[in-house]
């Protein structure tokens, strides 16, 4: 019921007068439940999908049908609305605000929810303290490192408690051990949720925790066996 299918997925982008194809007819079936690895070099076209994935970017052709919420139909409001209420997006563009704080950054999908105070602090304390995060509340984004961004966004993205979570890059400044309690506890809140994680990394730890495994290359979408994949 709350699977994800992305059916004939193309895009190209036009530079200096010639369409460049960026995804080349991809499909994508994934059953709740799953974490879903995609890796391949830069610019292959991984971050291009996520986008369409969420409804950020349209795509030129296909369509995407997130548990019978098909994004090609809707229109950007309703789109904004799928994303804030059943996705968590932790990707590299979606930055901080430099002028709240880290609790007030985790908070805000909950504020334009219009959750009340307590709710809030219900919901954020308990995922500061899992990440290592209690002791940051009250500073500002350029206070932190850059692991310790990254730890905020994540329970920014969790905030709402999402069916949903899409990555692009989720540990790229974490240290082994922190890498490995992000995906033990994502892959888990994933499985008990029934919900789907679709995550972009070239972070081999992740291969400890994914169910799928694909590789994006010039643009097309080749799913891997995991044992394979730095073969």
């Amino acid at each position: 019921m709350y699977g994800l299918q992305a059916n004939d997925i193309c895009k190209s982008y036009r530079v200096k007068n010639k369409d460049i194809a960026v995804n080349k007819h991809i499909y994508l079936n994934i059953e709740p439940g799953n974490l879903v690895w995609i890796y391949g070099n830069s610019g292959a076209g991984k971050s291009t999908f996520l986008n369409i994935l969420t409804g950020i970017d349209d795509a030129d052709s296909g369509n995407i049908n997130w548990g019978g919420n098909i994004l090609t139909d809707m229109n950007a409001n309703t789109r904004a609305e799928f994303r804030l209420n059943s996705c968590g997006l932790i990707f590299q563009f979606f930055e901080l605000i430099k002028s709240q704080t880290v609790y007030d950054n985790a908070a805000l999908p909950l504020k334009i929810q219009k959750k009340s105070k307590t709710e809030i602090r219900n919901i954020v304390f308990p995922l500061f303290e899992l990440f290592d995060l209690q002791a940051l509340t009250a500073k500002k984004p350029n206070e932190l490192s850059g692991g310790e961004r990254q730890r905020v966004s994540i329970v920014r993205a969790l905030a709402v408690s999402p069916l949903y979570l899409i990555a692009d890059e989720i540990t790229s400044s974490l240290d082994i051990k922190h890498s490995h309690q992000v995906y033990q506890y994502l892959r888990t809140y994933i499985q008990k949720k029934q919900g789907i994680g679709i995550f972009v990394s070239h972070d081999p730890v992740i291969g400890s925790y994914a169910d799928k495994v694909y590789k994006m290359e010039e643009g097309f979408l080749t799913e891997k066996v995991n044992d394979d994949v730095f073969d």
